[in-house]
């Protein structure tokens, strides 16, 4: 009889905890995509997606096989040559001009970790990027976004503020407007992104990123998402980010790099700036090649371009 109850009583407290369980999690048995509490209460505009949209995470790695090692065709060259990881500063060093070149198109071409929901906030074209909307890396209000490179489309910056709710911070010199509050949440700055704190010949204020946290308030601060598209300064400013560790409160960086890297001593650079954001957790998970930039080389055989628009999640600094 003592044997019947005490299995009455586990059974008993298995579907209590089970009950209590539902009303904080469900679970989608076939996709094996947690809905968690925050989402079903989120009153964001991006509600309805995240209750119904589960999407299935699946990581792949990629090897060099002995296949690749005797590859024949066209590719060949690309799969022996090309990495999509990129090796030690003193093994960029070493590489030469064609296998700079490859390398830089490959590994800029490929992501390294996925991100089962993105949501492109701006044009579907020219001025629209992806923000990952994983739970670990969303936006969360109160969020701050800061938008390096304008150009007069705003509208990256306009759906973010609308569908997350952040503080958005646009800055833009080069369009020669007074700074200015645009929205009740998203605002305009006249100074742009650099490795220091000057007016460089064009007279535009130009400050590093730990500056324009200051100037801003924001020390202490994780910034959500940097988006920069500033026309090749992101090697300036790259450098200093990851020297002053400010880089490493920014939880997405969206960037686009511009350059060919057809000359092998000024491409080694530029390969060991995106080794070092690599190395401070970043990981790519969406690649768009610019149309508008693309080039030719008989090093590729496939059309590449001088504008990668990459976007990264820090590993090191997910949402608890």
């Amino acid at each position: 009889m003592k044997g019947r109850l005490v299995v009455v009583v586990m059974l008993a407290g298995v579907v209590l905890g089970a009950l209590i369980m539902s009303q904080h999690l469900q679970v989608n048995m076939k996709s094996g995509v947690r809905v968690v509490e925050n989402d079903l209460n989120h009153n964001t505009p991006l509600e309805e997606p995240r209750r119904h949209d589960q999407v299935n995470k699946k990581a792949d790695s990629v090897a060099v096989t002995e296949n690749d090692l005797n590859d024949k065709t066209p590719l060949g060259d690309i799969r022996r040559q090309g990495q999509i990881i990129l090796p030690d500063k003193a093994a960029i060093d070493k590489l030469s001009a064609a296998a700079v070149f490859r390398t830089y198109h490959s590994y800029l071409d490929n992501v390294d970790i996925l991100c089962s929901r993105k949501l492109r906030m701006g044009n579907l074209g020219d001025g629209g990027w992806e923000i990952c909307d994983d739970r670990e890396y969303r936006p969360v209000k109160p969020c701050i976004v800061y938008s390096f490179g304008i150009n007069f489309d705003f509208t990256f910056d306009d759906d973010t503020a609308k569908n997350y709710e952040c503080g958005v911070f646009s800055f833009d010199p080069s369009m020669k407007k007074n700074s200015y509050q645009r929205s009740a949440r998203v605002r305009f700055l006249n100074v742009g992104i650099d490795r220091e704190n000057t007016v460089n010949g064009q007279h535009w204020e130009m400050h590093t990123l730990g500056r324009v946290k200051a100037m801003l308030n924001h020390q202490e601060k994780v910034i959500d998402v940097l988006k920069m598209d500033v026309e090749r300064s992101e090697w300036r400013s790259l450098p200093e980010m990851v020297a002053s560790r400010n880089l490493s409160s920014v939880r997405q960086l969206l960037v686009e790099y511009h350059g060919k890297c057809t000359d092998r001593d000024a491409c080694i650079p530029m390969l060991k700036v995106l080794k070092d954001v690599h190395d401070l957790g970043f990981r790519k998970f969406y690649v768009h090649k610019n149309p508008v930039c693309q080039i030719k080389s008989s090093l590729f055989p496939v059309v590449r371009t001088q504008c990668y628009e990459v976007h990264y999640i820090n590993t090191n600094l997910k949402v608890h």
